[in-house]
């Protein structure tokens, strides 16, 4: 039996839906999710009739960002995490400039790598319900894929230092009014009105489109040193004992939440 696909692609027209499919892992951010997302959006952007491209997740997360059991393996498994941090700073890099324009559709929690994941689309739809979250800093990482890149500029500095030191969750509320989403809506809305958006997008003058989404997201395509200089922190951070400690105080928790029947 074929194995269900870590990322599903539906075709709408020139719209492309690509949907996170490992619902039982929220969804999260790990080699073979990351990998299929590379790989599907590579070939989208080899499809001259797409001309605007949906991002959303099965189930009640958008994306949980790095699940334990591969945070655990990129501790000792040296090659495991280097190939796993070139592949986010791949994917950040595929995103932001692909010929067409990206929507997510945000229905659910997005943490860590998937906040990241979100933010890199080109416009950002929020379920009411939703949250953003990078709680990395209080992990002992950091986002080395892109996201100091991303909150300054979609938000403020001032705000970026705060969300990204802290790790506190971003309400939907909060989000829209930060700049980190284009609309917030009922959750069972967030996909249609992602998709709607995407179909208004693909509508555009193809040509007008790719040239200013280039011109837009120019300080992302040039912000090479700094996505560089935060790979190579993530990669030491992984070897603090802070890090260890702190992975394994969340684990316990989780683990007992999971066992007490809490979410």
């Amino acid at each position: 039996m074929k194995a269900q696909p870590a990322v599903v692609v539906h075709r709408d027209g020139p719209v492309a839906l690509l949907t996170l499919a490992r619902p039982d892992r929220a969804n999260a951010m790990d080699d073979e999710i990351t990998d299929a997302l590379l790989d599907e959006l590579g070939a989208l952007c080899q499809d001259t009739d797409v001309r605007a491209v949906v991002l959303t997740g099965a189930g009640k997360a958008f994306s949980a960002g790095g699940d334990f059991a591969t945070i655990r393996l990129m501790q000792t498994d040296r090659a495991l995490r280097d190939s796993m941090l070139a592949a986010h700073h791949e994917l950040f890099r595929l995103i932001t400039g692909m010929p067409f324009p990206s929507v997510a559709a945000v229905n659910g929690p997005a943490v860590g790598a998937g906040a990241t994941l979100a933010l890199s689309c080109d416009l950002v739809v929020m379920a009411d319900e939703a949250y953003l979250s990078d709680p990395r800093v209080s992990l002992g990482l950091v986002d080395g894929a892109g996201g100091f890149v991303l909150w300054p500029l979609l938000t403020s500095l001032s705000a970026a230092k705060e969300h990204l030191l802290l790790g506190d969750r971003v309400s939907s509320a909060q989000a829209l009014r930060l700049g980190l989403a284009n609309r917030v809506v009922p959750t069972a809305d967030a996909l249609p009105q992602a998709l709607r958006l995407a179909h208004r997008l693909a509508e555009q003058p193809p040509h007008a489109v790719r040239q200013a989404k280039r011109l837009l997201n120019h300080p992302l395509q040039t912000a090479v040193g700094l996505l560089e200089e935060s790979r190579r922190v993530e990669t030491e951070c992984f070897d603090t004992e802070e890090h260890r400690r702190r992975l394994d105080e969340l684990s316990a928790r989780v683990t007992a939440k999971a066992k007490a029947g809490n979410p």
